[in-house]
């Protein structure tokens, strides 16, 4: 049982690090960093939609914001940083 929480808990690190890996690319303006920053931000907002398609019944919505707020905001400020 233990090993089971321990999967959930690294499953959910894994997809909360794709949103803030994504937040702190998106503050760089290197093309490189704009690349890596649409991949985990597209990668984020997946498997946050996904976390709350699956954990609906419980409290998957309010989890699944997080990630998905980061992923859009990394969107929006990788292309606000590098209009210029």
């Amino acid at each position: 049982m233990e090993s089971l929480a321990l999967t959930v808990a690294l499953i959910l690190l894994a997809i909360l690090s794709f949103g803030l890996g994504a937040f702190v690319l998106s503050w760089f303006r290197s093309p490189v960093a704009k690349v890596l920053t649409y991949v985990l931000a597209t990668v984020s907002i997946a498997a946050g939609v996904w976390v709350g398609w699956v954990l609906i019944d419980g409290n998957g919505i309010a989890i699944a914001l997080v990630p998905v707020c980061l992923g859009v905001f990394s969107f929006w400020n990788s292309r606000r940083r590098n209009k210029g």
